[in-house]
């Protein structure tokens, strides 16, 4: 027996009160296949509801019951001027990918708004299938508007059409405002003639147009371009280190090629770890594992724990530097760096793992780090201090006790438990007053502790 279709009558019913708790639990109990084209139009027509809590429930449903038979619907909420609902009816048609292309193409050739037209190509332009191609290079010809022109562009180069590729260069000269989505759509289409176009522009371009070729050069070149932009470094202004070393390291991972050391490329590199950008930094990081170098291990170790994947990244080529890594740190937390509690946390590191020998550097160098450390006991930042203590007994159990003062009675909970914890694995005179002291501290489990401590060693002794 076929199973009768949702009516509007049953969905007017339900979704013109004001009762949400039932419209979620409705939605929550159908399947598209419950309408027909009109039910199902009609349904969505509620999206333009107030409601907030409705909008959502109903984007729930459009999104994961993929109901393509909305779609037509769905492209007239692009003429509202509900800036909301335009979003929404965006993100519901991208999710539907091919089956939103005949509905959004039909939008395209009937409406005239340049707004609207800009709104519907930009979501075109995010949808990846064949389709998209041909309807494209159709749409291209029928439209003079920039906006627009920039939109279909965009997916060519999205879809990867090597269809396009012609249409697309004859296009380059006709603005100024389109050369650069021209340049980023070749860059990932990528044939050989995209590739050649795109090299033979790059000195007669601005600086726009040359930020977008080199990104391109990464994604598509070859050896030819590898050895183009190492070139490019050596008179290349700031700004434009970071994508051109971005676009040698994707060809120096693509294609095996050596990235020699030389000054331009140090140079580059420092900029790279020196950069604000996280993603830039990891690519110098990356880089720096081919090389030695005190100047570029010091500014590695400069950001070293504000970002855990740069972090992993460098860890093995400090752990190759040991000798270096210890040095460099002991000035770096003197002069009081910003990520101070991150090198703290590589000393910890180091002398877990290698105890030996960190404890082993000569005792000038080890006077420096002691000192280094020390300094970060009056540190504001609790985990700072915390990690300071923590080394200072590992590294010198007896010079910690001996900068032990009546300040650290007043550190907060965890830092004292920590504290009571490393005292109870010293044997050391000087250790039974502090723990006296702890005793009778205000916190209740602090002064157990200590108490208990007490007990053992005084027993020992």
């Amino acid at each position: 027996m076929l199973k009768t279709k949702i009516s509007i009558e049953e969905l007017d019913e339900i979704f013109q009160s004001d009762d949400i708790s039932s419209q979620i639990e409705f939605l929550d109990q159908i399947e598209c296949s419950d309408f027909d084209q009109v039910a199902a139009s009609h349904l969505c027509s509620f999206l333009q509801k107030k409601d907030k809590g409705l909008r959502s429930a109903l984007t729930h449903f459009l999104l994961n019951h993929k109901c393509y038979l909305v779609a037509d619907k769905l492209t007239e909420f692009i003429s509202s001027d509900d800036i909301s609902l335009r979003n929404i009816a965006g993100e519901i048609l991208i999710s539907y990918g091919e089956y939103a292309v005949d509905s959004l193409v039909k939008f395209l050739k009937k409406t005239k708004d340049p707004i609207d037209l800009k709104f519907a190509a930009d979501i075109l332009a995010e949808i990846h299938d064949e389709k998209v191609e041909k309807v494209v290079l159709e749409l291209i010809q029928t439209t003079d508007n920039e906006n627009v022109l920039i939109s279909y562009i965009e997916a060519l180069g999205n879809n990867r059409s090597i269809l396009a590729v012609d249409l697309l260069i004859s296009l380059y000269n006709k603005s100024e405002i389109l050369k650069p989505y021209i340049i980023d759509s070749l860059g990932k289409i990528g044939t050989a003639k995209a590739f050649q176009f795109i090299l033979q522009q790059y000195n007669d371009e601005d600086d726009l147009v040359k930020f977008m070729i080199i990104e391109s050069l990464g994604n598509i070149g070859n050896e030819e371009s590898f050895y183009f932009l190492l070139g490019e470094l050596q008179t290349a202004n700031i700004p434009f280190i970071p994508p051109i070393v971005e676009s040698i390291y994707k060809l120096h991972v693509r294609y095996g090629l050596d990235v020699p050391f030389d000054e331009k490329i140090k140079r580059a590199l420092l900029v790279m770890l020196a950069h604000k950008e996280n993603e830039y930094r990891k690519i110098g990081a990356k880089l720096l594992n081919e090389f030695d170098d005190e100047e570029i291990i010091s500014e590695a170790l400069k950001h070293y724990g504000n970002n855990d994947e740069y972090d992993g990244i460098i860890y093995h080529k400090l752990l190759l530097n040991k000798e270096l890594v210890l040095k460099q740190i002991a000035e770096l937390i003197k002069s009081q760096v910003p990520n101070v509690s991150g090198l703290l946390k590589l000393l910890d590191e180091f002398s877990q793992h290698e105890p030996d020998f960190v404890k082993s550097i000569n005792e000038v160098e080890s006077h420096k780090l002691l000192d280094a450390i020390s300094r970060c006991l009056k540190n504001s930042d609790e985990i700072v201090r915390l990690y300071a203590v923590e080394l200072l007994f590992r590294l010198d159990a007896d010079t910690a006790i001996l900068l032990l003062d009546d300040e650290f009675l007043n550190e907060n909970f965890w830092i004292k438990i920590r504290l009571t914890e490393l005292l109870e694995e010293i044997n050391n005179p000087n250790v039974i007053s502090f723990l006296e002291m702890l005793s009778e501290d205000e916190n209740e489990m602090v002064s157990q502790r200590a108490k208990e401590i007490l007990i053992i060693k005084k027993n020992i002794n």
